[in-house]
Formats: structure tokens, C-alpha cells, sequence
């Protein structure tokens, strides 16, 4: 079918930079889709109108226990589309699972839109949660290996950014839509329906793109893959460069293949120290969530009205503007990750949220009808609250267990890490209006303590991938491994070695970029053996962005 053609529509048309461009706009349509999705609900749970239709998602029934279920239900479908992904992305290829995803979730808005009974309602975002877990397990992928290597990180905090982008205006929209009440459930039913703008564009958009020439030369295309590669080099595919390139690619393919990797590997802490890193990727993921930023993105409507006080207009119209300040320092962080580092930003992120939490916590516990001092108090830390989570964690735990993993096992880990993302997202989710029925501003000194124990757990145990090539990070684990040692002082020690960065040359350097001494001429032979490997991450792009937001 023309459909599928690999080229994409576009065919050629537009090449070099405008075609990286065309593939980044297209992929960016997923993400901002997601945070739309993900905000949406915010608002409209709390609206008459609404409740009018489903009754039993009142805050109040049975504890917020059956609203907490219609809104959470929906992360069990990203969770079982993103397994989906591992299971058969790779024979779907990255451009037709985003379409299947897409077309999915277009089904799943309509079902929620149409919705007159609640199962209905859960039905349908189990079917938009399955649609999303494919894309956001599949479009970083296809964009890493389609945009230049110079740029793939930023990429990866850009797609955090625009996950906020389409939470600010799922606010905005409710918030607009709070006045149109003439038309009766038209005010809940169209901002639900109004996601499907961005499903079309994103549907159009990759069918016009181009597939990945990395999953075209694992699959035995490589005329198509050829073609591809010449228009984002603009050179002729004959050229001796993409040439190369695809000998390389076709190289490490079938070292792959001749080596399968067993599920073992990924639990074992050889040389690679496999366990160490799967564990540490699994965990910032883990942790993303458990900091409590799903209280607040699903529920912030609820908490300014129900903890807060405020009304339903200005309850509305504060969200918003959250929802505006989030995406205003996710873009800040673009600009200080690499900077910073990633250990320090998840480290002042969690101080952040914690301190945060604490004083949200405490303003509620004081705040009576008479006294809104402390709520007005509170209103501003949840404000500072998104700020720390956009900057600490919104991004940077995306990027970092691409970035920790070896090249072996990267595509399995990031499934599994994407994966506990999304069932650490379904018990926040969940839990968060039973515990603010039950316990009340206790639930922030909850979150407040899980928030304070990441400071030590991200100091002691997560190494700092900043200002180090993939391969540097496999030799400084394999001596941690050799020395029984922590690989966090390893990595520590190798940087201070390197003078600025540990990967930057400084007197002696070797083939890898780093100082040669007596401790490291063993691991040589191990950097050698990698070359290929990052040769082809410098040239191609290997997979340096995640399963999905």
C-alpha cells in the first residue's frame, strides 16, 4: 500500500535540514498529544455538567475511589501499549506503529467523547492510554535515528517541554469552556474530542516522513534505506560516506543478531555491570513519578477547589496559569541540563519538591475558611513545586537511561524503564484523591518523604552520564566492576582525571578520548572493540531518547 511506501510522501521534496525539521515537527505533535491528554481530565471532573452525566466520579463517593479509577485506567493502556512496542515494534517499524498508535487513540477520543455511561468512559481511555504508549515508545526512536547526533538530547528535553506545552493548553481550554454551559455536555465533550486535531496532524505528518534507515537495514531494504540517507545528507546515494555507513550499520546488525541477547543479561552485573544500570534506569523512571507531579497534573483542579477552597472559575483560571508556568520552565531546563548535570538536577529537584511539599502540607493543615492566608500560601508552592519537577525531573529522567545503558541492552531497558514509568504513574494516579478523602494535607508530607529519600539514593547509586561518549561510560563501569568499587566514585574519579570532561582529551589520549594511564591501558582493548559501535552512533544515531513521557 502507498501508505506504508518507506520514503514517505514527501519522497524527496525536501531534504538536509528542512526534512530533520519536517520528522522533529511531526514527532513533536505525539508529545504535545500526550500532554494534552493528560491534562484534559484535570478540569473536566469537577464540572457540573459532568458529574451530572457520571455521578459516581463525584470526589466525595466512595472516598474519589471511582474517580481515581476512570482517570487512572488510562496509564493501564499506555502501560500495555508501550509492552506492546517491546513485544512487536520492531517488525511494525518505528513510521507504522506511530500511524497504528495514532489511529488508536483517535478511536479511543471518540469513545470517551460519545461516552453516556461510565463504562463506556473507562473503555475509551484504556483504548487513547494504548494508542499513546505505542507513541511514546516508538517516537523517540524514530526521531533519534532520523536527527543528527549533535541535537538528540536536546530533543528528548524538547518532547518534556512539549508534554507541558499540551497540558497548558488542556488547562486553558477547560478554563474557556467552564463559561459554555447553553450547550449543555458540549462544555466536557469537546475539549475531549479536541485531542483529535493533534492525532490527525501526527498521522499526516509521519505518513509524509520517512522510516528510519537504521530499521530499513535491519530488515534487508537497503535501496530504501539508501535513497533516505542521501536526503538527509543531500548527497547521492552512492556516495562513499553513506556507503560506509551502511556497512557499518549492516556490521553491527548482524553482530547483534549473531549474539542474542537473553533476558539474563539484562540481571546479571558482569563487567558491563548490566543490573547496576537497568536498575538505576528503571529507577529514575520510577522516581519521576513517586515525586507526585500526577497529584497535581490530573488533579489540580480538584485541589484548589476541594483543599484550597477556591471557587470553580478561579480554580480554573489558577490551573492555567500553572499549567503555563510548567511549560515555561520546562523550556528553562533546555537550556541548563548540560550545564548542570543530571545527578544535580535530580538531586536540587527533589530538595525542591520536598521543601515544597512540606510547606504546601503544613499551609493546609493550617487553613480554616476564616484564615485563607495559609491556602493563598500553598497556592504559590504548588507554583514553585512545578517549577523544581520541570527542571529536575520532567526531562532529564528521559534522557538518562538512554544515556547510562550499553548499547546492547538500551532498547530493552528503555522499555522496561518506560514501562515502570507508566505503572508508577497508574498507582499515583490511583491513590492520590483516596488519600487527600482520607488523610487530607497529610498526603504532601507523604510524597514530602519519598522526596527526600531520592537525595541519597540519586547521590549514592546513579553515576553522572554528562560530558561522557557511550563508550567511556562502559569502560568506567567495567573498572568499577574489576576494583569492586562503587561505579559513582568510579565515574567521579575518571572525571577529575579529565582535567574538564572525562571524555575530552587532555595529554596522552587514546582512540576513545580519554587520558591513558597505567590503571586504564586494560580497558584498551575494550574501547576498540566499542568504535564501531559509536562510530555509528556518531554517524547514523543510535537510540538516545526513550520508551515515551
Amino acid at each position: 500500500m502507498f501508505a506504508w511506501n518507506h520514503r514517505g510522501l514527501l519522497d524527496g521534496r525536501l531534504t538536509g535540514q528542512k526534512l530533520t525539521t519536517s520528522v522533529c515537527f511531526a514527532a513533536s505533535s505525539g508529545f504535545f498529544l500526550l500532554g494534552y491528554d493528560q491534562g484534559v481530565m484535570s478540569g473536566i471532573i469537577t464540572e457540573p455538567i459532568f458529574l451530572q452525566q457520571f455521578p459516581q466520579m463525584a470526589p466525595t463517593n466512595k472516598s474519589g475511589a471511582i474517580q481515581a479509577l476512570v482517570v487512572a485506567i488510562y496509564e493501564i493502556g499506555c502501560l500495555i501499549g508501550a509492552a506492546g512496542i517491546i513485544a512487536f515494534g520492531d517488525k511494525l517499524g518505528r513510521r507504522r506503529a506511530v500511524i497504528i498508535g495514532a489511529s488508536i487513540m483517535l478511536v479511543g477520543a471518540a469513545i470517551q467523547t460519545s461516552s453516556f455511561g461510565i463504562a463506556q468512559l473507562i473503555v475509551g481511555r484504556i483504548v487513547t492510554g494504548v494508542g499513546n504508549g505505542m507513541n511514546t515508545s516508538t517516537i523517540p526512536v524514530w526521531q533519534s535515528e532520523m536527527a543528527p547526533p549533535k541535537i538528540r538530547g536536546f530533543l528528548v528535553l524538547f518532547e518534556g517541554a512539549l508534554i507541558t506545552a499540551g497540558i497548558a493548553l488542556s488547562y486553558w481550554l477547560n478554563y474557556g469552556f467552564w463559561f459554555v454551559t447553553q450547550y449543555g455536555s458540549f462544555q466536557w465533550r469537546f475539549p475531549i474530542a479536541f485531542q483529535c486535531l493533534f492525532g490527525v496532524i501526527l498521522i499526516i505528518g509521519v505518513w509524509l516522513c520517512p522510516e528510519s534507515p537504521r530499521w530499513l537495514l535491519k530488515h534487508g531494504k537497503e535501496e530504501d534505506a539508501a535513497i533516505i540517507m542521501s536526503h538527509i545528507h543531500e548527497a547521492d546515494p552512492q556516495d562513499p560516506i553513506i556507503q560506509e555507513d551502511i556497512k557499518e550499520i549492516n556490521e553491527l546488525n548482524a553482530m547483534t543478531e549473531s549474539q542474542k541477547l537473553s533476558w539474563k543479561e539484562l540481571f546479571t552485573n558482569g563487567p558491563e555491570m548490566n543490573r547496576w544500570r537497568f536498575s538505576v534506569a528503571c529507577g529514575s523512571q520510577a522516581f519521576q513519578q513517586i515525586t507526585g507531579i500526577n497529584l497535581v497534573t490530573y488533579y489540580a483542579t480538584t485541589v484548589f477547589e476541594m483543599s484550597l477552597k477556591f471557587n470553580g472559575k478561579n480554580s480554573r483560571f489558577i490551573t492555567a496559569w500553572l499549567g503555563t508556568e510548567y511549560f515555561i520552565a520546562a523550556v528553562l531546563a533546555l537550556f541548563i541540563v548540560d550545564r548542570f548535570g543530571r545527578r544535580n538536577l535530580m538531586m536540587f529537584g527533589a530538595a525542591g519538591l520536598a521543601i515544597s511539599l512540606l510547606i504546601i502540607g503544613a499551609s493546609l493543615s493550617a487553613a480554616t475558611d476564616s484564615n485563607r492566608k495559609p491556602a493563598i500560601a500553598a497556592t504559590v508552592f504548588i507554583f514553585v513545586y512545578d517549577t523544581a519537577f520541570a527542571i529536575g525531573w520532567l526531562g532529564v529522567t528521559w534522557l538518562y537511561p538512554a544515556e547510562i545503558t550499553p548499547l546492547r541492552i538500551r532498547a530493552e531497558t528503555n522499555g522496561f524503564s518506560t514501562c515502570s514509568n507508566w505503572l508508577f504513574n497508574y498507582a499515583v494516579v490511583q491513590l492520590a484523591p483516596i488519600m487527600i478523602n482520607r488523610i487530607a494535607w497529610k498526603t504532601y508530607f507523604v510524597f514530602f518523604c519519598f522526596n527526600i529519600c531520592f537525595i541519597p539514593l540519586v547521590y549514592l547509586f546513579f553515576p553522572e552520564p554528562n560530558g561522557h561518549k557511550l563508550e567511556t561510560l562502559d569502560a568506567i563501569f567495567n573498572e568499577a566492576h574489576e576494583k569492586g568499587e562503587n561505579p559513582v566514585f568510579t565515574e567521579k574519579r575518571w572525571r577529575k582525571k579529565g582535567g574538564r570532561k572525562a571524555s575530552e582529551p587532555k595529554a596522552n589520549v587514546g582512540d576513545a578520548g580519554h587520558v591513558v594511564n597505567e590503571d586504564e591501558k586494560e580497558n584498551d582493548r575494550r574501547l576498540e572493540d566499542l568504535n564501531q559501535q559509536t562510530r555509528h552512533d556518531e554517524n547514523i544515531g543510535e537510540r538516545t531518547g526513550n520508551g515515551s513521557v
